[in-house]
């Protein structure tokens, strides 16, 4: 069974909107918006007067704050206070509303957690600012760890994402322009540029791909950037995903564009280059010397982590005589009574770190986490060994390869290049040397492309 609605259901969920605009009838209001919220038990009616005009507020229950509704209904209830031309005009307490007339406008309103007030006799409806955001509170940011620098991370709230931003961008010039995605869930998504930085033709591109998006639902920025990125089949990113504000206010300063979506920790800021996913945000902490040593690491760390296991398959396989005698009986002699050649060894060994891996990620926290995954990924290995199913030498071999491919700070360019270590391991099981040269021929003609 398909997980998302066929077209034609989702063309009878739009039409269940109404279209149009309001009457002046508040009967016909109202029953248009119960008809529209019907057997929605959260949907609050609750009628009220202003100067004698028949009046009602509607508003979803989980979504307001308490607090602001408090405030809202003793505004409109004190004298001189809850007046039609205090409302209409904006003035205190009421200079945050909105007026609004179109039926659309005002059910997406309802449900991003605003009160609406109806009035009789009146084609305008109001909308006041009311929503509950309450949610997880600003902690650190958990995939991109650093030593120096802040602590702080996005969450899932928009706005309290956009004014991470904003307090370190204190600049008019930092402009952010709003757009409404997905058909069902009515998403917000909020395109961040600095004007005159950002070319205007990357921000016009970024417009274009957003609104080429035509999906049901956006329920975090990764559904975003499988289409709005370059080259959509291929496995390298090409959109930077961060959870660190800090590190996209430095993008921003570079002139790219970040996309923030509501309902996500993570931001994507474009366009990237490769050298990027090998940047953290502690670079711009340290000393330039430190910074260039560390990003260097990086690179070799990468390197290790793509060709390390295939090198030794293809070494112990096909091309023997480059190691030296004394190492050569070494690794003769361990793998002697083994009963597998190297690269089903490797394989074994890739596979069952792939699924304590997995493991360590679902296993919930008082479990251990992380630290069952680094131990039980060398309680296999030692166990392995001693059953002789394989040497030594290839556990220590993957061992170091799964630890050292957490140099990488990208999450998802870290899983590219370790999906890419086992397409290059099958290819020097087989063809040796010669198979990892062209494999790497065809991945460098595959990025330069």
């Amino acid at each position: 069974m398909s997980k998302f609605p066929e077209k034609n259901q989702t063309e009878k969920i739009n039409d269940q909107i109404p279209g149009g605009s309001l009457s002046s009838s508040l009967a016909e209001n109202i029953s248009v918006l119960k008809e529209t919220f019907s057997e929605c038990d959260d949907i609050i009616f609750q009628s009220t007067t202003i100067e004698n005009q028949p009046a009602c507020l509607v508003y979803l229950s989980e979504m307001v704050n308490d607090h602001a509704l408090i405030e809202i209904e003793q505004s409109l209830y004190s004298p001189g206070k809850g007046s039609l031309d205090t409302l209409f005009n904006k003035q205190p307490p009421f200079g945050s509303v909105t007026q609004l007339n179109e039926w659309k406008k005002i059910i997406e309103q309802i449900l991003s957690g605003r009160v609406i007030l109806v009035i009789e006799q009146i084609k305008d409806a109001i909308s006041f600012r009311s929503s509950n955001s309450k949610g997880r509170d600003v902690t650190e940011p958990d995939t991109d760890r650093t030593v120096k620098g802040p602590k702080e991370g996005f969450v899932e709230d928009i706005g309290t994402n956009m004014k991470l931003i904003r307090r370190k961008i204190r600049n008019p010039s930092l402009k952010v322009e709003h757009l409404t995605l997905g058909k069902q869930t009515n998403t917000q998504i909020s395109v961040v540029y600095i004007k005159g930085i950002a070319d205007d033709g990357i921000v016009q591109e970024v417009h274009q791909r957003l609104s080429r998006i035509d999906i049901d639902g956006v329920l975090d920025s990764q559904y975003l950037e499988s289409m709005i990125k370059d080259s959509p089949g291929s496995p390298f990113p090409t959109v930077i995903s961060t959870d660190r504000p800090d590190r996209v206010c430095g993008d921003l300063l570079d002139g790219k564009v970040a996309v923030v979506t509501d309902g996500s920790p993570f931001a994507l800021t474009t366009p990237a280059t490769f050298v990027e996913f090998l940047h953290s945000a502690e670079d711009y902490y340290d000393s330039s010397l430190a910074s260039s040593i560390i990003r260097w690491v990086r690179f070799f760390g990468m390197f290790v982590a793509l060709i390390l296991p295939a090198f030794f398959v293809g070494l112990v396989t096909f091309h023997q005589d480059l190691l030296q005698t004394s190492f050569l009986i070494r690794i003769a002699a361990n793998r002697e009574a083994l009963p597998y050649p190297a690269l089903i060894e490797a394989i074994f060994m890739m596979l069952a770190y792939e699924l304590v891996r997995e493991a360590g990620l679902r296993m919930p926290k008082a479990f251990g986490g992380p630290v069952f995954t680094i131990l039980g990924l060398l309680l296999i290995a030692q166990i392995a060994v001693r059953a002789g199913i394989v040497g030594p030498v290839m556990a220590c071999v993957v061992s170091a390869t799964a630890l050292i491919s957490f140099v990488l700070p990208n999450y998802a360019f870290h899983q590219v290049i370790r999906f890419s270590g086992i397409l290059l391991l099958l290819l020097a099981g087989f063809f040796g040397f010669m198979g990892i040269i062209v494999g790497l021929m065809f991945g460098l003609a595959h990025l330069v492309s």
